[in-house]
């Protein structure tokens, strides 16, 4: 009886979990691995963006000291194109007025407009403005 009751509070557990992403693919850790244009060839280190519902959070990560410089923002995603606004420093409650801010991220904007050149369950490359940003999935 004791095993009956067990299993029928398992399949309830089971059952009542859903899944949280909405994005498909995009959804998790990106870590940039490349930034390319014309005038640009870099392989940036330690610069992650996470995309999760409907925010984005991005930062660079050290492991031997607390994150720093993380910030977030709100995304939409098209299928082809993905918008990033409303950027402010985390933690924290201040909205980010000056681009220059997000600069060492990548950013360049307070509205950063990409097209999604390439996604799948392990790469993902954008484009903006004659710059190509290639990231792996962390």
């Amino acid at each position: 009886m004791l095993r009956k009751i067990l299993y029928i509070c398992l399949l309830i557990l089971l059952c009542s979990c859903e899944r949280i992403f909405i994005n498909g693919e995009l959804d998790g850790m990106w870590r940039l691995r490349r930034v390319e244009s014309d005038s640009l060839q870099e392989t940036p280190d330690s610069i992650f963006y996470t995309f999760q519902r409907h925010l984005v959070m991005m930062g660079i990560y050290s492991e031997t000291e607390h994150p720093k410089n993380w910030y977030m923002g709100c995304f939409e995603y098209q299928g082809d194109s993905i918008k990033m606004n409303n950027f402010y420093r985390y933690p924290g409650t201040d909205g980010i007025r000056v681009p220059a801010e997000l600069s060492n991220l990548y950013i360049f904007d307070t509205i950063a407009k990409f097209r999604v050149d390439h996604l799948s369950n392990d790469l993902l490359i954008l484009s903006s403005s004659g710059t190509k940003y290639t990231f792996d999935k962390w």
